[in-house]
């Protein structure tokens, strides 16, 4: 799948890079992923153990409501 930092979509590779040039209060910054409901469990497991690995510790999940129809 693929990954996005705000509305940019970038490579995995480059998350942590990204994250920490954008974090203004270092690793205490709250993290939060979201997934669309295509979102695999692997992909956001990874991209959350790369997040963690890089020492950021408050990371959490946002999921969306489904709306009726």
């Amino acid at each position: 799948g693929q990954i996005y930092l705000q509305e940019t979509e970038i490579p995995i590779e480059e998350l942590v890079a990204k994250l920490q040039a954008i974090s203004k209060t270092g690793y205490e910054e709250r993290i939060f992923i979201r997934g669309d409901k295509s979102t695999d469990y692997g992909t956001a497991m990874k991209v959350m153990a790369r997040i963690s690995a890089a020492g950021y510790k408050n990371i959490g999940l946002v999921s969306l409501q489904e709306q009726d129809q």
